[in-house]
């Protein structure tokens, strides 16, 4: 049991001094990995009609039926 405590131990100590030396290099990865992006700047009109939906429904036409459309 002493043998696990002291295996535990050091793995802690080690992994504290490898994180406490390399903190900035650490926390500039996280930043830039999990950071805010920066807002892109709004489209103008023409090339908002223009861009197509990236996330949109595929364009589904209604099946035709063997019956004829009544109006009214």
């Amino acid at each position: 049991m002493l043998e696990f405590l002291l295996a535990v131990l050091s793995l802690i100590i080690w992994s504290s001094i490898f994180v406490f030396y390399f903190r900035d290099s650490i926390f500039s990865w996280l930043d830039n990995r999990f950071g805010k992006d920066t807002v892109l700047p709004p489209l103008d009109d023409k090339a908002a009609d223009r861009a197509e939906p990236t996330f949109s429904a595929p364009n589904t036409q209604q099946p035709e039926s063997s019956e004829p459309v009544k109006e009214a």
